[in-house]
C-alpha cells in the first residue's frame, strides 16, 4: 500500500499485539502486525513489541522514516552517508559494497584495544556506525526533524520483598521459551550443560518439545582437564531424558581452518579465544537441518553468573580487560579509563540504574559485552549459515523482573572472617528457583566455563608443555607478519615469542607457573584483530 517495511527479526508477542489492532489482516505474521501497527499507532507501538528486531519503515505519504534497534540489541542496523545518500543496513558488507572505505576508524580501535570489542555506537569501519540497544529514530524527510529515544529509558524499580519469586521466574521462563518456539522451522538447543541452557531444555519438554541439542567438547592436551566437564554433564542430562545429544568433536586444526570464515561472518574482531569453535557448531547443526537455534544467552548478566559482579563496579571490571596488556606507546591506541567512561555515559540509557551496584552494573554489562560480544556472535554466525538464533532468557518480561529483584537475593554474598574479604555465590536464586526440577549435579555444579583449549596448545603446562609444531602456533606467526599490525601494536618476533612462549615457567604457590599466560588476552585481541583485517582488506 503505502509503507515499505525493511525488517529483521522476530516479534514473539505479535498475535497478541494482532488482536488489539482494528485492520483486516491479510496475513499470519508478525511483519503485517509491525507494519499495520506503526502505520495505526505511530513510533509508540515499538514500546509494545517483545522481541529481537532492526528494522527500517517508511510512510510514503507522511514521508516519515522510523528506525528501531530492540533494547537488548540482539539484531544490529548499520549506517553512514554517502555520495549525499543515507545508508542503513543489518551487515556491513552491503555498505562496503556500495562504496563505503575500507579505513580503520582510530577512535574505535582505542576502545577496542582496551576493550577487546566495540560497544555503542561505535564500529571499526571509518564512516560507518550502529544504532545502540534500543535506538529508535524518527525522521521527517520533507522537513529533516529528527526525534529519537531509547526503548531502554523506562524504570524498572527493585521490588525488596517479592512474593513467591522462585515460582515465577519458572512461570516466566517458561513463557519465554514457548514464546521464542514460535513459527514451524526445526528448533536447535546450544546445550552446554550449565543452568543457563538446561533450565530451557527442561521448560522446552514441559511445552512437548523434544529438540535436538548441541554441545561441542574439545581435543584437550593436559592429563586431568576440566574442559570438557560441562560437555559431560549436557550428554548425562540428555541420557536421562531420552533426548539428542548431537555432538561435535573440535581439534586444533578444525579451530585454524575456521579462522578466516569466522571473522568474516562477525564483521569486526572481537577478543575471544573460542570464536571459530562457534563457528564450526553453528555450521554443524546447520548441516543437520537447523534453521532456530535457542540458547542460554543472557542468564549470567542477569541472574549474577560472574565472580566479578561481586565488585558491582563496571569501571572496575572495564580496567581489568587490558590489566595485562603492554603500555604501548602509540598514539593510535591510547585511552584513558576515564574517557572510555566518558564514552560509554555518552550513550548509555540511564533510566534503568537503580542505585543497586550489582544489579546496574549487570544492566550495563548487558547493554556492553552480552550486546556486543555475545548475542552479536550468536547472531551473526547462526546468519551465516541461514539460522537465526533466538534467546528466551532475554525477553521483555523475563529480563525486567529479574532486574526488580534485588542482587543480594539473586546472589549470596558474605565476608569470609579470615581476611574480611566479601565472598560471592553466583546464581543462588536460579538454582533455587530449578532445585527441583534439575538433577543436582548441575544445580550444584561450579562454574568452570565453555572455551577452547588454546592456553593448553600454546603454552602448556610444566610438565606438558605446548608444541612447538602446533598448527595454532605456525598460524599466529604467519597472521602476525602483517606490517600494519606489527606497527599499530608494537610488534617484533621477540614479542611474538613472548605471548606464545612455552618454555618459561616459574614457581607460582606451590605449582609451576608460565607468564606467558598473563598474555593471552592481548595476543587475541590482536590476532583476531588482524585475521578481521586481512579477511576484509583493511587499512589504517
Amino acid at each position: 500500500e503505502d509503507t515499505v517495511l525493511v525488517y529483521n527479526g522476530e516479534i514473539y508477542n505479535y498475535k497478541e499485539l494482532r488482536n488489539e489492532l482494528d485492520y483486516n489482516f491479510q496475513t499470519d505474521t508478525d511483519t503485517e502486525v509491525l507494519s499495520v501497527g506503526l502505520k495505526l499507532k505511530g513510533k509508540d507501538f515499538i514500546k509494545q513489541l517483545d522481541g529481537m528486531f532492526a528494522f527500517a519503515w517508511y510512510n510514503k505519504n507522511s514521508k516519515e522514516l522510523i528506525m528501531a534497534r530492540d533494547s537488548n540489541g540482539t539484531k544490529p542496523i548499520y549506517y553512514g552517508n554517502i555520495s549525499g545518500k543515507f545508508c542503513f543496513s543489518s551487515e556491513i558488507k552491503s555498505l562496503l559494497a556500495i562504496g563505503f572505505e575500507r579505513k580503520i576508524c582510530k577512535e574505535a580501535l582505542k576502545h577496542y584495544y582496551k576493550q577487546g570489542y566495540n560497544s555503542g555506537y561505535l564500529t571499526l569501519f571509518q564512516g560507518i556506525k550502529k544504532f545502540v540497544p534500543g535506538e529508535v529514530l524518527s525522521y521527517d524527510v520533507k522537513s529533516g526533524r529528527k526525534f529519537s529515544y531509547n526503548l531502554n529509558n523506562k524504570k524498572i524499580n527493585i521490588n525488596s520483598n517479592p512474593k513467591n519469586v522462585e515460582e515465577r521466574i519458572r512461570h516466566l521462563i517458561n513463557k519465554s521459551v514457548k514464546q521464542t518456539l514460535m513459527g514451524r522451522r526445526k528448533v536447535g538447543l546450544f546445550l552446554s550443560g550449565g543452568m543457563d541452557s538446561s533450565s530451557i531444555l527442561y521448560e522446552m519438554i514441559q511445552l512437548g518439545v523434544k529438540p535436538n541439542t548441541f554441545t561441542s567438547n574439545f581435543a584437550t592436551t593436559l592429563p586431568g582437564s576440566a574442559l570438557n566437564e560441562d560437555s559431560d554433564v549436557a550428554k548425562q542430562y540428555c541420557e536421562e531424558l531420552n533426548i539428542q545429544n548431537n555432538r561435535l568433536h573440535q581439534n586444533e586444526a578444525d579451530f585454524v581452518e575456521a579462522m578466516d570464515n569466522t571473522f568474516y561472518a562477525l564483521e569486526e574482531p572481537r577478543q575471544g579465544k573460542s570464536f571459530p569453535t562457534y563457528y564450526n557448531t553453528n555450521k554443524f547443526m546447520s548441516e543437520n537441518g537447523i534453521v532456530v537455534t535457542l540458547s542460554g544467552d543472557g542468564g549470567d548478566e542477569i541472574f549474577t553468573g560472574y565472580k566479578h559482579h561481586v565488585k558491582g563496579d563496571w569501571k572496575n571490571k572495564l580496567n581489568s580487560l587490558s590489566m595485562n596488556h603492554r603500555g604501548l606507546n602509540n598514539p593510535e591506541l591510547q585511552i584513558t579509563l576515564d574517557e572510555q567512561m566518558d564514552y560509554l555515559n555518552e550513550w548509555l540509557p540511564k533510566e534503568q540504574l537503580q542505585g543497586d551496584d550489582i544489579n546496574d552494573m549487570m544492566y550495563i554489562e548487558c547493554l556492553n559485552a552480552l550486546c556486543d560480544d555475545f548475542l552479536i556472535r550468536n547472531d551473526k554466525l547462526g546468519m551465516n549459515f541461514s539460522m537465526e538464533a533466538r534467546f528466551p532468557l532475554m525477553c521483555n518480561e523475563l529480563r525486567d523482573y529479574v532486574r526488580s529483584i534485588p542482587s543480594n537475593l539473586k546472589a549470596t554474598i558474605g565476608t569470609n572472617p579470615n581476611n574480611n574479604k566479601k565472598t560471592f555465590a553466583a546464581k543462588t536464586l536460579f538454582k533455587r528457583a530449578y532445585v527441583e526440577q534439575l538433577p543436582s549435579y548441575i544445580t550444584k555444579k561450579k562454574k568452570s566455563g565453555w572455551r577452547f583449549p588454546t592456553d593448553e596448545i600454546l603454552v602448556g603446562s610444566y610438565k606438558h608443555p605446548g608444541k612447538e609444531d602446533s598448527v595454532l602456533r605456525t598460524y599466529i606467526i604467519e597472521t602476525l607478519k602483517d606490517k600494519e599490525v606489527r606497527e599499530i601494536f608494537e610488534l617484533n618476533d621477540d614479542v611474538i615469542e613472548t605471548f606464545i612462549d612455552n618454555k618459561n615457567f616459574t614457581p607460582n604457590q606451590g605449582s609451576k607457573f608460565a607468564p606467558a599466560l598473563l598474555k593471552q588476552k592481548e595476543l587475541f585481541t590482536i590476532l583476531n584483530f588482524a585475521v578481521w583485517k586481512k579477511v576484509y582488506k583493511m587499512s589504517l
